[in-house]
């Protein structure tokens, strides 16, 4: 569907007010299927068994309803995350003061100690964009994220975007002196083919490392996974936990509702009809939720080996092009993810060091998703491959 006649910050309102549309079906869809499973699976349960299995079905069912509810809401209504913050932050001088990047090794915790001194008494490596000296953001070490559980980076409303600017934010044409300016604000491994450094002309803001425009939200999204249509929102950086949570969440309670109608329908099978209403909705709740689990286990299967792997949906389809520290050229390489640190450590990434955490849409992602730790092999291997 396309709209000719409005400008683009209009059709964005009108895209972004469209789909609340499928937002508004899944609503209704969770609030039917709770209705359906007390009305009519609920007095199934209370006449064929006991109090306690009553009491313990009715509390597992309500829990996954709630927590799968939650998670989506924080999907749906929370800022994925944006550079735009970033990039005036930094230009106030408030995020370049820590020296150069630490490649971080994910096998050998003594070994990168040891490589991190003798990089902090060497002089500063190149930046990305090829200024010589220039102090640039650290990376956060993965050996030691369990005590860098600071998300503090500034969200950024994607109300305040105005640019209507119609030019590819990937576009091959060399960069501006005052973009490169900008870009040099922050330290990104990652680049354009050209080797220029990754500026988003739309937003007019540098783009951090595993950052990508939207053309739907009209914002760059800080590790963008994908826009999801039933949430009308991205998936990324500050909603990437959630978004793992609602998947897993939504797959137990499907799966929960399917077991338990499949189970009373059979048994109700050689039973004489006393209410065909009844019957019908659980037979429709029955229906509705076996395809809904086949297709979710295949969806949280996946983002679970995204997650151990430490990659996004964009990542694992399309290959990025790292500067390679020191070279004049680039690497381009969709086999060395130089973000996998370890299964471990990328699972804190998203989840946090605290357990009790983990299980609820709260807010504990380590880090302010513009710098990532990378693995000191991989980047070694990328080195060697492009030498």
């Amino acid at each position: 569907m396309k709209f000719k006649y409005l400008s683009t910050w209009d059709r964005r309102k009108v895209y972004k007010s469209l789909g609340f549309i499928p937002v508004g079906l899944t609503l209704g869809l969770l609030a039917w299927s709770l209705k359906a499973n007390l009305t009519s699976v609920m007095p199934l349960i209370k006449d064929k068994s006991s109090t306690v299995v009553t009491a313990l079905w009715f509390l597992t069912l309500v829990a996954l309803w709630v927590l799968t509810l939650w998670s989506y809401f924080v999907c749906v209504f929370r800022n994925p995350g944006n550079p735009r913050a970033v990039s005036a932050m930094g230009a106030h001088g408030s995020t370049i003061t820590n020296g150069p990047y630490i490649r971080v090794s994910s096998r050998t915790p003594d070994y990168t100690s040891q490589q991190q001194q003798q990089q902090q008494q060497q002089p500063a490596e190149p930046s990305a964009s090829g200024v010589q000296g220039r102090a640039t953001p650290r990376r956060r070490c993965a050996d030691d994220i369990s005590s860098n559980n600071d998300n503090d980076s500034d969200d950024s409303d994607a109300s305040i975007y105005d640019s209507e600017s119609e030019s590819s934010s990937e576009s091959g044409d060399p960069l501006t002196d005052e973009q490169l300016r900008q870009s040099e604000l922050l330290y990104a491994i990652t680049v354009k083919e050209n080797g220029q450094p990754r500026y988003c002309i739309k937003c007019n803001v540098p783009k951090p490392d595993r950052a990508h425009h939207c053309s739907i939200c009209g914002i760059c999204v800080l590790k963008m996974d994908h826009h999801c249509p039933w949430l009308n929102n991205c998936v990324g950086f500050f909603t990437h936990k959630a978004f793992i949570l609602f998947l897993a969440y939504s797959t137990l309670y499907c799966t929960f509702t399917f077991i338990s109608t499949l189970v009373f329908f059979i048994r109700l099978m050689s039973m004489p009809l006393s209410d065909e209403f009844v019957y019908l909705e659980m037979i429709i709740l029955m229906i509705l939720s076996g395809p809904f689990s086949i297709c979710l286990c295949g969806f949280i299967g996946y983002h679970i080996y995204l997650l151990v792997r430490n990659a996004t949906t964009l990542e694992s389809y399309e290959s990025n092009t790292f500067k390679v520290s020191g070279e004049a050229g680039c690497s381009r390489s969709n086999k060395v993810n130089l973000f996998d640190v370890g299964a471990k450590k990328n699972f804190f990434q998203v989840f946090g060091t605290s357990k009790l955490h983990w299980f609820v849409p709260t807010a504990t992602t380590v880090g302010d998703g513009i710098r990532f730790p990378i693995s000191f092999e991989s980047y070694n291997e990328l080195r060697r491959t492009h030498s």
